[in-house]
């Protein structure tokens, strides 16, 4: 069995030293961003539609907002993720479940205006609305703070004494469990009540502060009257408490018993916050806000557009700033993991932490086969890594119920491995909300608690924190490897999992399904590798080691895919109900966002491919065309890739950015936080802890850079190109270790440091470079030979078939001097070499054990005269006759 490792390289050392105009080159890790905005010429439409298309989200963590920017009246809608409900279990699709806060207006009666325009900073995650009426220019500025917990307005006239409004919060869906009332005290509207299934206490506070003019309180609103400026602060909360008691107690109204009302911590945050001027408060926000946004820039060569937003998304991908919004909508989700996840706060569900409805598309839960990973995909590599602890500490409380739930499985399906003292570790969910986990489904396999458990591993991987692993981390995985080696059963030579579902697809309740053996795997190699880290040595390690080889991770079907069930022979011929063209494609995660299959594994790679070919462009559900971007990624073919990309952005993004999960519009935002991570994996990947920058690089982004995005080991990455190569790469080393990094002619480059010292460095061949790096160091690489790529041979058949001999014949390369042909038999990761030199387009193929061998998959590549061989190359299934 296949087990990861890190290159082993036979390194020659170069040390070179700089010439004096090699010194001080500018960096692009110094380099600043363009302006990117979001804006429109008219206010959102006061609708369900024009909550999902048009208006603006914003968010801290607590609170969830979207900014509608009316003249007559301005609407803000507010989202608090813990304020559920859970009456109807059985009402399907939209059944209850996370409730809309409140419903915030401001009157202004401004119905004759002009100039109007609103708009989204991202570089600041700050809105405004301007626009003119009676000769005033009216303008507001909006922005939810992190740091004070609040959510900011400020409302101005160009001209004293002309700002005059009423503010009226309002609560929605009232009398469907849910009550509370609206007061109006001083500057100060309370909004309060309960959502009666959980005995959820919510309230929020509004506070005004006028600059001028005078203010009246009435029964529920506050109103402003011929002021020059106001204020307006906003918090919000609930007695929701990241407590263990929530899910292990099961009568509902008592999970949240004992906890405080949350009027004393609502009134705390604004007081806290009324007693900084708005100028503090703004510096404060940006202060937090930028020190995330600002490590990663990424520019494609577009310009500014001229036209709006809703112009943009339509136009596209034709329209002439159709790079802009690639541009946009990658840190448009780097802009909305900062708005929905954050520490202290609960974590992105369905819909982030953004939604209006008593009725949400899926309760706005957190499903565990692809849409909670999906809105962490980006974290890491986006360079966002502290914003998993959202999710890490919400994990935390919930793992309790699933322990329990792990000994009642391990009793059900293989009590021989029970620990009677409750030692089974913990079982993965399919979802779970706020308040309850629940227990299996058929749905998805046992695999999703090793996906979770893989997440928590990336944190450490991209961060290299051995005290995050050694408290965080490796108990997670640890605990989950416990689970799995006493859930997985021996059968036909392996151990596999039974009960086993691949995610969504109607073959359910089967064994060993290579969604759960691929993440089985996954996380005990990873358990034990973190362990040797550690030098640990607790009492399941020895077993985890033994079980490893048995889990059995990849089979290679007939079709040369990858199998998605172990009945399966041909591409998805394992059941009648099995859809061809499925949205989850999850016997592939061991490529991503897993590290099982990488460039150490090519024969699994091109199985990936021809899976990817025959699952074909036909989904139109946002989420997985994002994910199929990765996918592509990940096998280096960044034009089919970008196919994907384009199909998102063009079939699935709405005016305001939010994806449209498959029509209606249907809002989920996983796609969003899912298009920024298969840009990140286009433009860098470390998979097999090799830093390789531009490892699949879309023709459509001819000229670029990026500053920032990060790699495993804690390497932050930064690139510039032109005609599609690299010009100039960058590498900080932030914690120090050892550095691979891999392009095409690097070994043949300058390397040096910022200020143009030399810098020793070790080769693997002419596309790979080790350097030993030390904490803080930058390597800068600049003058890389150009790079042309071989053209691969095409189309190899099999001519002849007898007992000891195949021939086989293709189309030749225009590129080739000589042909390698290459063999990997029945499920191996790796080709072996069978022939090399070969001069002709045909090679007839012997071996004795030909007669023996059920299924051999065969590559040729082309090698050109310099003794570069093509990256690709064709392949052939040969199964015994």
């Amino acid at each position: 069995m296949f087990n990861r490792k890190l290159m082993g390289f036979v390194w020659a050392v170069f040390s070179l030293a700089m010439v004096s105009a090699a010194q001080g080159a500018d960096l692009i890790a110094d380099g600043t961003g363009k302006p990117l905005r979001l804006w429109y010429t008219e206010p959102a439409p006061d609708s369900d539609f024009g909550w999902a298309n048009d208006s603006i989200p914003m968010g801290n963590g607590y609170m969830g907002i979207n900014v509608f920017g009316g003249t007559a009246t301005d609407r803000i809608q507010i989202t608090e993720n813990s304020l559920y409900d859970w009456a109807d279990k059985n009402a399907g699709f939209k059944r209850k479940g996370l409730n809309n806060f409140a419903e915030v207006y401001i009157d202004f009666d401004h119905n004759k205006t002009s100039n109007y325009e609103r708009d989204l900073n991202l570089n600041e995650a700050v809105s405004h609305v301007k626009y003119e009426q009676g000769g005033v220019e009216y303008t507001r500025e909006y922005f939810t703070s992190y740091p004070d917990k609040v959510m900011v307005i400020r409302l101005s006239a160009s001209k004293p004494g002309k700002l005059s409004f009423t503010l009226r919060p309002t609560i929605p869906f009232l009398g469907e469990g849910k009550s509370g009332s609206v007061s109006a005290k001083g500057d100060t509207i309370t909004l309060a009540g309960v959502m009666t299934y959980f005995d959820i206490q919510f309230e929020g506070q509004f506070k005004v502060i006028p600059k001028g003019g005078e203010m009246k309180a009435d029964k529920d609103t506050v109103s402003v009257s011929n002021a020059d400026s106001a204020v307006i602060l906003i918090a919000v909360g609930t007695n929701y408490e990241f407590d263990p008691q929530v899910f292990l107690t099961p009568e509902p109204t008592e999970k949240l018993k004992g906890f405080a009302h949350p009027h004393d911590k609502v009134s705390g945050y604004i007081s806290a916050a009324a007693a900084k001027s708005y100028e503090e408060l703004r510096a404060n926000h940006l202060a937090d806000y930028t020190g995330l946004f600002d490590r990663v820039t990424l520019d494609f060569g577009a310009t500014i557009p001229s036209i709006p937003t809703d112009e943009l998304v339509d136009a596209y991908p034709t329209g002439p700033s159709s790079l802009y919004l690639e541009e946009l909508a990658f840190q448009f989700g780097r802009y909305m993991l900062i708005c929905s996840s954050r520490k202290g706060t609960l974590p992105p569900h369905l819909q982030g932490i953004w939604n209006v409805y008593a009725r949400p598309p899926w309760s706005s839960q957190y499903l565990h086969d692809t849409n909670v990973q999906m809105a962490y995909a980006p974290v890491f590599c986006a360079n966002l890594p502290e914003l998993f602890d959202s999710y890490a500490d919400f994990f935390n409380i919930f793992v309790n119920q699933q322990r329990q739930y792990a000994t009642e499985y391990i009793k059900k399906y293989n009590p021989s491995q029970l620990d009677k003292n409750g030692d089974n570790g913990w079982s993965g969910p399919f979802w779970t909300n706020p308040y309850n986990v629940a227990g299996k489904s058929p749905v998805a396999g046992f695999g999703t608690g090793s996906w979770i458990a893989q997440m928590f591993w990336d944190y450490y991987d991209y961060t290299r924190d051995e005290a995050l692993l050694e408290e965080t981390v490796y108990p997670v995985m640890y605990e989950q490897a416990n689970f799995v080696s006493r859930f997985v059963q021996e059968i036909e030579g392996a151990l596999l999992a039974k009960p086993s579902s691949s995610p969504e697809q109607k073959f359910r309740d089967t064994f060993g399904t290579t969604f759960d053996q691929q993440m089985f795997y996954e996380n005990h190699h990873n358990t034990l590798t973190a362990a040797k880290i550690l030098g640990r040595s607790d009492s399941r390690l020895e077993i985890y080691e033994t079980q490893l080889p048995l889990l059995d991770p990849i089979q290679v079907g007939k079709s040369g895919q990858i199998k998605e069930f172990r009945q399966e022979e041909f591409y998805c011929d394992a059941h009648k109900a099995l859809d061809p063209h499925h949205r989850h494609t999850s016997m592939l995660l061991g490529e991503y966002p897993g590290q099982l299959i990488n460039d150490s594994t090519p024969a699994w790679l091109d199985a990936v491919q021809k899976t990817l070919t025959l699952r074909t462009r036909k989904s139109n559900i946002g989420w997985a065309r994002a994910e199929r971007v990765a996918f592509w990624a990940r096998v280096h073919d960044g034009n089919e890739a970008y196919l994907f990309l384009q199909d998102l952005l063009e079939g699935n993004f709405l005016h305001n950015l939010f994806n449209d999960h498959r029509g209606g519009p249907l809002f989920q935002a996983d796609a969003n936080y899912g298009a920024t991570a298969g840009v990140c994996e286009l433009l860098l990947q470390s998979q097999d802890h090799v830093v390789a920058p531009l490892p699949a690089l879309p023709s459509a982004w001819p000229n670029g850079s990026y500053r920032g995005l990060l790699a495993r080991g804690n390497f932050e990455v930064s690139a510039k190109w032109s005609n599609g190569q690299a010009d100039q790469l960058e590498v900080l080393s932030n914690v120090g270790g050892p550095l691979i990094l891999r392009y095409p002619n690097v070994a043949q480059a300058v390397i040096k440091t910022p200020t143009g010292q030399s810098v020793e460095f070790v080769t693997n061949g002419r596309d790979e470079i080790g350097i030993q790096t030390t904490k803080g160091q930058t390597v800068v690489v600049t003058d890389i030979p150009a790079y042309t790529p071989v053209t691969a041979p095409t189309e190899l058949e099999i001519a002849k078939d007898i007992k000891t001999q195949v021939g086989l014949t293709w189309t030749g390369s225009a590129d080739a001097a000589s042909y390698n042909l290459y063999r990997a038999v029945g499920n191996a990761p790796d080709y072996e070499l069978i022939a090399s030199d070969v001069a002709d387009t045909r090679f007839a193929y012997k071996a004795s054990d030909l007669k023996q061998l059920d299924q051999i998959t065969f590559k040729v590549t082309a090698v050109r005269a310099d003794g570069r061989e093509s990256a690709e190359g064709a392949t052939v299934i040969r199964l015994l006759p």
